[in-house]
């Protein structure tokens, strides 16, 4: 028997301890073996053991000391009694939980200075956790025992069946509607809505932990304590739902767990149901922070099995896997002892190849999704809230490097790595060097990559420079022109009418001056002014006449992708009909922010390659490169803004999409497109990749960091 005798058994061997009087035991079967679970009534700690284990603990008695009860657990059962290691670990993991009462000299009990240990890492988790702090403010477990009618008519086939047909109606009507959830959902954040948006959190909430607290007391549990949760100082209630623990079925403790879940997808589907029904207004909003909230914290948080929240419990008592985010923790601490570290006579957590693989996947992929979360959380933490941020992430840094640091450091020096203890050292110090040499050591290639647009020095955008219908198109789209060449014909049988209608005028005006020179001389000069403008109304109109036909301005490519589909209609003044286009001088005007122009105005930007969008295996090498000194707002293209897919933010109330969010430089880039296999045209898209010198990754972090914050925080 492994452990069987212990170097320090005499410092316990004549204790006389026993479990508490508070102490209730019930019998659990997990994945088909038996286990005892301890609770304290008063304090509502539970604790785990398994049949060997109880049935030591159940001989504690004050009138025997351990040494005796061992001795009798040999005589009983010598093939399953525990070892003396085993009874210690035992004893101050219940001792740990204040579960065992003593009667013996403090001196003997240094075996519990676990204890004060323990003590001292609640008092820091306190410490560290401010942003979750939990206020106790009532016991609601005798009102809840008058509930019990409702208890019972909630947790029941026909109310399940009922929620169930609730939640399709509410996810249907909301899918109904998705454009126009989309388009309201820019609005979530604004500070108008957040009052409302807390006010919705704060009472779903409260009916999310009542849920709990009702399928707690559906199946005889005890719930004594309702309170208030600072959550990142953010009151929001809560509820101690833990006497689920002591439940026998499993389905039972899972449905406790799943039940504020359940409770909100309920709420987001009424929500639903009022936002698709109303119009705008303050119902419709509260409907829809209903909704949104229910559906997107079920989804994101309380859903998700890889956050300790309602699924996490969820999925640990359906796979049967007691305590599963820390025991896939000591997987891991087993692996990287065990194959790392060569620590000798490491046993795994798991017991069987199934919990060998949910223990090793559940803590790789929650360890993952906890640092997304936490990256999301700082990251709006700082849009919202900069000096919130810096101690969440401080807090952070503390909680999963310095914690973690000083473990892994007295695990180097503790007994269980004295005979590997030279190994362990060096791998911990090439897996803290290696990232160390390959973040801030290693040079590696560096680059600005900026986006920008193929556009021709001499181009010509057509217009209607006068409303007609259009009748003809002369030269098709992408054929080459010369000057003059007429490319599209326009017809407007009133502007016909106008002309003659000027032209009777001019006739009439000259006629009354003739008559004027015999009868009444004096009226000779009116009558030249009359004639005058009679003929500059002529000439306008003859000149709009020539308008009706389009010519070329110059020579160049005519572009007219859609124009056809324009045949016979009505074309309005100053709209759009193509382009003219002279590919002889084709150019490419890149974007680079103010942080990427400091690094090239700092040195030649020599080695730039071009790749157009559509056509990036093929590169385009520039024969030259030019920097702007002058900033500017307005792109060359609208085709480079978050309105039409691009890449640079541009002000939301610019309805062309041309104006840059932020001043930025730009680079005209000279090629040769004629020499390639690149085809180029004005307007195609693409992006200019300008090489820096190596650097390492440590260094380009620090930047990217920097320019994070001068451009989102002005720091």
């Amino acid at each position: 028997m492994s452990g069987t005798f212990s170097e320090s058994w005499h410092r316990v061997a004549n204790a006389r301890l026993a479990l508490l009087p508070t102490v209730a035991v019930h019998k659990q079967r997990f994945r088909g073996q038996d286990w005892y679970v301890l609770r304290d009534t008063y304090t509502q700690r539970f604790f785990r053991v398994t049949p060997q284990a109880y049935a030591f603990l159940a001989r504690l008695a004050p009138q025997r000391t351990v040494e005796e009860v061992w001795q009798a657990c040999l005589r009983d059962m010598p093939a399953q009694a525990p070892g003396q290691e085993e009874v210690m670990q035992l004893l101050s993991q219940m001792h740990q939980s204040n579960l065992l009462y003593h009667d013996t000299p403090s001196d003997s009990l240094t075996i519990f200075t676990r204890y004060r240990e323990q003590r001292q890492r609640e008092f820091q988790g306190k410490v560290l956790g401010f942003l979750s702090i939990r206020i106790p403010l009532w016991d609601p477990n005798r009102w809840l025992d008058g509930q019990r009618g409702l208890s019972h008519a909630l947790v029941s086939w026909p109310m399940a069946l009922a929620l169930v047909a609730l939640m399709l109606w509410g996810g249907a009507a909301a899918l109904a509607q998705v454009d126009r959830l989309w388009s309201q959902t820019e609005g979530l954040f604004v500070f108008g809505n957040l009052v409302l948006l807390y006010a919705c959190m704060a009472v779903m909430k409260a009916l999310h932990e009542l849920a709990h607290a009702h399928v707690v007391k559906r199946f005889g549990g005890e719930v004594h304590c309702f309170g208030v949760m600072l959550l990142m100082l953010l009151p929001l209630p809560y509820v101690d739902a833990t006497g689920s623990w002591s439940f026998r079925d499993r389905r039972a403790r899972a449905l406790v767990g799943a039940a504020g879940i359940i409770a909100e997808l309920v709420l987001a589907a009424i929500g639903a149901l009022v936002w698709a029904h109303t119009g705008p207004g303050l119902v419709n909003s509260l409907a829809f922070n209903v909704m949104v909230i229910g559906s997107v914290s079920s989804l994101l948080f309380n859903g998700n099995p890889l956050l300790r929240f309602d699924a996490y419990y969820v999925l640990s008592d359906l796979l049967d896997i007691p305590n599963l985010y820390q025991r896939a923790g000591q997987q891991w601490k087993y692996l990287a002892d065990r194959y790392l570290l060569g620590t000798p006579r490491t046993e795994s957590p798991a017991r069987d190849s199934r919990e060998r693989f949910w223990l090793t996947s559940y803590g790789a992929l929650s360890f993952a999704y906890r640092i997304v979360v936490f990256t999301t959380i700082v990251v709006v933490l700082a849009d919202t809230w900069l000096p919130l941020a810096v101690v969440f992430l401080a807090t952070l840094a503390v909680i999963a490097v310095a914690m973690p640091a000083t473990k892994l450091w007295r695990h180097l020096r503790g007994p269980a790595t004295l005979r590997n203890r030279r190994r362990a050292v060096g791998v911990v110090a090439v897996l803290f060097l290696a990232p160390v040499g390959f973040l801030a050591a290693w040079p590696w290639p560096d680059s600005i990559r900026a986006p920008g647009v193929v556009e021709a020095q001499e181009f010509t955008l057509i217009n209607a420079g006068v409303a007609g219908r259009l009748e003809r198109i002369e030269a098709p789209h992408g054929s080459r022109v010369v000057p003059g060449q007429v490319l599209l014909r326009l017809s407007n049988p009133e502007l016909g009418w106008e002309i003659a209608a000027a032209r009777a005028a001019l006739a009439e005006a000259e006629v009354m001056r003739d008559q004027a020179l015999q009868k009444t001389p004096a009226d000779v000069a009116s009558m030249e002014q009359r004639i005058v403008a009679a003929r500059d109304r002529l000439a306008d109109l003859q000149a709009r006449q020539a308008e009706l036909t389009v010519r070329a301005r110059h020579a160049g490519t005519w572009s007219a992708r859609e124009l056809h589909e324009r045949l016979g209609n009505w074309v309005g003044r100053g709209q759009a009909l193509g382009e003219l286009v002279n590919p002889a001088g084709l150019r490419f005007a890149a974007v680079v922010s103010q942080e990427q122009a400091r690094e090239l105005f700092a040195r030649d930007p020599g080695g730039a390659e071009l790749r157009l969008s559509g056509q990036a295996g093929e590169v385009l090498v520039p024969r030259q490169v030019v920097l702007l000194p002058y900033q500017r707002e307005r792109l060359a293209s609208a085709a480079l803004g978050w309105h039409a897919g691009g890449t640079v933010p541009v002000r939301p109330d610019d309805p062309e999409g041309l104006r840059a969010l932020e001043s930025f430089y730009e680079l005209q880039v000279a090629f040769d497109a004629d020499a390639s296999r690149v085809t180029a045209l004005h307007g195609m898209t693409g992006w200019l990749r300008v090489p820096l010198p190596p650097s390492s990754l440590f260094e380009q972090g620090e930047r990217a960091l920097r320019q994070l914050l001068q451009k989102r925080y002005a720091l």
